[in-house]
C-alpha cells in the first residue's frame, strides 16, 4: 500500500500494454509518466485510473508530455499549476494527504532556476517531485555535473529538499551502452524517513526505468469487498443448508427472527457459494499464450546478460530477442481481436453484443473517490469524507433548506393525530399468500445486496418449506405492525451529478442499498396498492410516469398529437408548465 512510481514512457500510446503491466505488478497510488508524445486530440483512459495531464506545446510535433495516473481506490483531486513547464499536480490520500507533482525537463530546453523555484512554492507540503530531469551531478548520478544538474542541487539546497535517489541507474544510453541516472525522486523533509527508493529492472520498451517511491513499512494493500460467484454456486447443497425453520421465525421479536433468517442464509451462502478474490483487480490480457511468455522470458533472460556483460554481441542478442517478443505479442494481439469480433454472430443476443461494443469501447461506470472541501476544511480520509457526504445528505433533507410555508404546513399536519383502524376482512389487508412472494421474486432484477448480504438469487432458491416459512414473517410483521430495526439501514452511494465540481459534498445526489428482504416485502405491499388506486380510479388517467404499461413518452406524444391537430386545424394551443 502507498507507491508511487514514474516512469519516461517514451510515447504512452505503444507503451500501453506496459503499463498496464507495471500497475498490475505494483498496483500504485499514482504513477507519474513523462514523454506521453500525446496531442490534446487523442484519447487516454484506463480502467480505474483518474487522468490529469500536460501535451506538449502544439508546433513541437508533440514531443514531451506529462501525465500523472491516480487510482481511483484513493481520494485524490488535482491541482492547477502557474508554469510554462512541463508538470501536472494531484493530492492523493494514501496515509496522508500527499501532493505528487510529476516534471519533464528536456535537455534541449532552457529551463531558469526561478521557474523551477517557483513551481516547488506552488506546491502544498508535504509533497514528492517525481520525473525526469535530464540532469547529471555528482549527488546521484557520476563524477561529472552538468548546468541542469547544478539547477537542481540548487533547487534542493534552497527549498531545504531530500533526495530520495540511490546509486541505482535509472536510464539507459542505447548508442553508448552506458547507463546513467537521470529520473529523480525528490521529497519534502518530512517524508524522507517513510518512503523507500527503488528502480525497476525492466525497461518495458522504453530506454528509462520506472523508479518505485514506497512507503518503508509497507503497511496493509486496499483489498474490495469479497462478492459471491454465483455462476459457480452449488444450489443443490444451497437448498438443503438454507433450512429456515418455523422456529427461526416464530421468536417473540421480530427483528430477532429477521436476524435469525439472515444469518441462516449468509451461512448456507458462506458454505456454498465461492467468493472472488479480495485482491484488487488486475488488467486482463486476453490475448497472452503460451507464445507471448517463451518469447518475453527469452527476451528477459537475454537482456540480464547484457546487464551484466555490456558487450556488443550481447546488445545484439538482446534486440533480436526483443524484436521478436514484440512481433509475437503483436501477431497474438491480433489474432485475438479477430476471434473476438468473430464471436458476435446472429445469434448473439442483444445484452452480449452490447456488453462487447462497451469492453471493445472501454465503456464502463466508474466512481472517483474525491477530495472534499467543506468550507474551509479539506477532507481526505476515507472515513471523514463519509461523514462529510452523510451531514451534507442529513443538511438537504433538514427542515432548515425547505420555505417557511412548507414548514408552517409541516408543523400543523404533524400535531394532528392519525387515527387509522384497518379492517382485517378487506381484501388488501389480508395476509399475503405464497404466490405473492413467488411473483415478487420472479419480477426482481439481480441488484447489489444491502447491509445483510442477502441477494435476490440467494431467495429464488430456497425450498417451498423455507419460502413458507419466510412468508409466515412477512405476515407477522404485516399482522403486528412492527418493523425489524434492521431494514432502517442502507448502504448509501453517493453520486456526483453531471458537470459538477467532485470537491463540494452538496454536488452529490445519494442512493440506497437496502435490504432484499426488505426489497421484497415492499414489492409485495406495493403491488396491492397499485391495483387498488387502479381499481378504484384513484390514479389519474393522464398520470403516465411509474405506472405499468406506461411512459412519460405517451404525454410527450399525447402533446405532440395537439400541437400537429392545431397547425391543421389553425388554432390556437396553449401549455400550462407547472
Amino acid at each position: 500500500m502507498g507507491t508511487f512510481l514514474s516512469w519516461n514512457c517514451r510515447g504512452i500510446r505503444s507503451k500501453l500494454q506496459d503499463l498496464k503491466g507495471l500497475i498490475n505488478v505494483f498496483n500504485p497510488v499514482c504513477i507519474g509518466l513523462q514523454e506521453t508524445f500525446l496531442s490534446s486530440n487523442n484519447r487516454l483512459k484506463l480502467r480505474g485510473c483518474n487522468s490529469v495531464r500536460k501535451d506538449a506545446a502544439t508546433g513541437s510535433n508533440h514531443s514531451g508530455g506529462v501525465c500523472i495516473l491516480t487510482s481511483n481506490l484513493y481520494p485524490s483531486t488535482p491541482l492547477s499549476l502557474h508554469t510554462s513547464l512541463q508538470a501536472v499536480t494531484v493530492q492523493v490520500h494514501a496515509r496522508t494527504l500527499v501532493t505528487v507533482c510529476c516534471v519533464y525537463l528536456s535537455p534541449h530546453d532552457v529551463v531558469s532556476q526561478q521557474d523551477l523555484e517557483t513551481l516547488v512554492d506552488q506546491l502544498p507540503t508535504p509533497f514528492t517531485l517525481l520525473g525526469d530531469f535530464n540532469g547529471h551531478s555528482t549527488l546521484w548520478d557520476s563524477d561529472v555535473a552538468n548546468s541542469r544538474g547544478r539547477q537542481i542541487e540548487r533547487l534542493i539546497s534552497n527549498n531545504c529538499l531530500c533526495l530520495l535517489n540511490n546509486d541505482e541507474k535509472t536510464y539507459f544510453h542505447e548508442p553508448t551502452r552506458t547507463f546513467h541516472s537521470l529520473d529523480l525522486a525528490i521529497c519534502s523533509p518530512t517524508l524522507l524517513l517513510l518512503l523507500h527508493f527503488t528502480v525497476g529492472s525492466d525497461l518495458c520498451n522504453s530506454d528509462h526505468f520506472p523508479i518505485i517511491v514506497s512507503y518503508t513499512d509497507g503497511g496493509g494493500a486496499i483489498q474490495y469487498p469479497p462478492r459471491y460467484l454465483f455462476q459457480r454456486a452449488d444450489w443443490g447443497n444451497f437448498m438443503q443448508l438454507a433450512d429456515i425453520t418455523e422456529s427461526m421465525v416464530s421468536t417473540a421479536d421480530v427483528t430477532e427472527a429477521v436476524q435469525n433468517v439472515v444469518n441462516c442464509l449468509i451461512n448456507a451462502a458462506n458454505n456454498t457459494i465461492p467468493k472472488c478474490s479480495p485482491r484488487l483487480r488486475k488488467f486482463r490480457r486476453p490475448w497472452w499464450n503460451e507464445a507471448c511468455r517463451d518469447s518475453r522470458r527469452e527476451e528477459k533472460r537475454l537482456w540480464n546478460i547484457f546487464r551484466r556483460y555490456p558487450t556488443t554481441e550481447n546488445h545484439v542478442a538482446f534486440k533480436r530477442a526483443k524484436a521478436l517478443a514484440r512481433r509475437v505479442r503483436r501477431r497474438s494481439q491480433r489474432e485475438s481481436w479477430i476471434n473476438f469480433i468473430s464471436s458476435i454472430t446472429s445469434s448473439t443476443s442483444s445484452k452480449q453484443l452490447w456488453k462487447k461494443v462497451k469492453a471493445a469501447n472501454g465503456i464502463y461506470p466508474e466512481f472517483t473517490f474525491p477530495v472534499l472541501n467543506a468550507g474551509n476544511v479539506t477532507h481526505s480520509t476515507p472515513l471523514d469524507i463519509a461523514n462529510t457526504l452523510g451531514h451534507a445528505f442529513a443538511k438537504v433533507s433538514a427542515t432548515d433548506s425547505c420555505g417557511s410555508d412548507f414548514v408552517a404546513i409541516k408543523n400543523r399536519a404533524e400535531r394532528t393525530p392519525l387515527r387509522f383502524t384497518a379492517c382485517s376482512t378487506i381484501p388488501y389487508n389480508s395476509e399475503f399468500r405464497m404466490f405473492e412472494l413467488e411473483t415478487a421474486l420472479s419480477r426482481a432484477h439481480d441488484t447489489s445486496p444491502g447491509p445483510d448480504g442477502i441477494t435476490y438469487n440467494m431467495l429464488r432458491h430456497l425450498n417451498i418449506t423455507s419460502l413458507s416459512h419466510l412468508l409466515f414473517l412477512f405476515n407477522r410483521i404485516w399482522t403486528e405492525q412492527k418493523y425489524p430495526s434492521q431494514w432502517h439501514e442502507a448502504i448509501v452511494i453517493p453520486i456526483l451529478k453531471p458537470g459538477k465540481d467532485p470537491s463540494n459534498p452538496l454536488h452529490y445526489r445519494s442512493t440506497a442499498l437496502t435490504s432484499s428482504l426488505y426489497k421484497t416485502f415492499e414489492r409485495m405491499v406495493n403491488v396491492r396498492l397499485i391495483y387498488e388506486l387502479e381499481k378504484e380510479g384513484c390514479i389519474p388517467p393522464l398520470q403516465s410516469g411509474f405506472r405499468r404499461g406506461r411512459s412519460t413518452f405517451d404525454n410527450l406524444v399525447l402533446l405532440e398529437t395537439q400541437i400537429r391537430n392545431a397547425f391543421v386545424k389553425r388554432n390556437l394551443s396553449y401549455l400550462y408548465i407547472l
